[in-house]
């Protein structure tokens, strides 16, 4: 293994981003402002005369807490555990070493310093995992024996084995305890993604089953509307021919794309109270009487009635295009008498485009007409019985209506 693989931490951590490895950035800046408290207390102490002077104390100590003042700056910046943290990382641990190793050298009299030595190598494993801690317990028994060879620490056998002893001991409990938390990190990780997969399995089935029950909507919206037309010996391309005017006249007035798909869905259901008009009425091939055009006017009311409970946004469009489109924008139409803006635009746009298809088809009680009388029945009736801008918009997109037209024609 290559040396530049060894030191870079973050090549196997695929758990960079993860709870466990921000922890280990707390821990790196805990270990430093410790470091930084404690190099600044005995500096004190040492300036101050408050306990024995000791030689070269101060000024060790004053470099250790400049060194650590700097690392705390650049370890702040830090929002996760990454090669720049493992990299400062080394930087305390040669820190710390060598300031423990310096005075090692300097007082040679207090072996109790070596206990800093074990502290350093459960940090590393802490904070840099195993291959970090691995390589500064060895580092610190090389240090030992070679400050006890060339320094005379004169450290006798039981001391030499209680040291071995102690750094074994602290690594192999460290790597223990390392090695639970990756695999607690590894498991709540792998669980992290397995329910991730899952919310978005049951969201995207959950998005399936919407676009199944708007389809499903869609197509007993339109076979009802046909079901309407039928009765009144209409054909099913009427109301596709009314759906596909209804969305042209939409975008022109300004819809927005889902509105105007919504009223192209629902407005095939625009006559559908028909199928509670009697027959002899509904397929007169002649003039309705006054009293007879009364109960054919009741077909708005009745399919406003039939649809007004749901809430579906679809079925509470088609409600509103039932009950309105036989509005006008003079206040004459029926069945509320409303006018102008009163009236949704929903229902404004179904009755212009219900009137432009039912003129130009022929019906049991007339002929088709032409589309010079149908235009000009539209330029005069602008701003009577339809919304002005609408007639505007019906002319400006006149080229895609009759392609409508021509698409849906009725089979002769």
């Amino acid at each position: 293994m290559k040396i530049k693989d060894f030191l870079d931490f973050n090549k196997e951590n695929k758990y960079a981003n993860s709870t466990f490895s921000l922890k280990k950035v707390k821990l790196l800046r805990l270990v430093i402002l410790l470091s930084l408290v404690y190099s600044i207390l005995l500096a004190f102490t040492d300036y101050f005369g408050i306990t024995e002077h000791i030689d070269y104390r101060f000024e060790l100590m004053s470099i250790y807490a400049v060194c650590n003042t700097i690392l705390l700056y650049f370890s702040s910046k830090s929002v996760k555990y990454g090669r720049d943290d493992t990299i400062m990382l080394y930087i305390v641990l040669i820190l710390a070493l060598t300031v423990f190793t310096i005075t090692m050298v300097i007082y040679p009299e207090s072996e109790i310093r070596i206990m800093w030595y074990f502290f350093t190598i459960m940090i590393a494993y802490y904070v840099g995992g195993r291959k970090i801690g691995h390589l500064t317990a060895i580092a610190s028994i090389i240090i030992l024996f070679t400050i006890n060879k060339y320094y005379h620490l004169d450290f006798n056998s039981t001391t030499k084995s209680s040291i071995i002893i102690g750094i074994l001991f602290i690594s192999q409990i460290s790597n223990y305890f390392v090695n639970i938390l990756d695999q607690n990190e590894k498991e709540l990780y792998d669980y992290q993604n397995n329910l991730e997969d899952m919310i978005e399995d049951g969201l995207k089935e959950i998005r399936d089953l919407n676009e199944e029950i708007t389809d499903t909507q869609k197509e007993v919206v339109f076979t009802m509307g046909s079901i309407g037309e039928t009765r009144s010996k209409e054909t099913g391309n009427h109301v596709k021919r009314v759906a596909e005017y209804s969305k042209i006249l939409a975008l022109g007035y300004g819809l927005s794309e889902d509105e105007a798909e919504l009223l192209r869905t629902a407005s095939p259901m625009h006559d559908i109270g028909k199928v509670g008009i009697p027959d002899n009425i509904l397929k007169k091939p002649a003039r309705f009487t006054p009293e007879e055009f009364e109960v054919m006017k009741t077909h708005a009311q009745l399919g406003y009635n039939m649809l007004k409970h749901s809430k579906r946004p679809i079925l509470n469009t088609a409600a509103i295009v039932a009950y309105q489109h036989h509005e006008r924008w003079d206040g004459k139409g029926y069945p509320q008498g409303l006018k102008a803006e009163e009236i949704h635009i929903f229902g404004r746009i179904t009755a212009v485009a219900d009137v432009f298809d039912a003129l130009g088809s022929k019906r049991v009680y007339k002929e088709a007409w032409d589309d010079d009388k149908i235009f000009k029945l539209f330029k005069e009736e602008r701003g009577k019985q339809f919304d002005p801008q609408l007639i505007d918009i019906f002319f400006d997109h006149l080229d895609e209506i009759l392609t409508i037209r021509d698409k849906f024609a009725d089979v002769k």
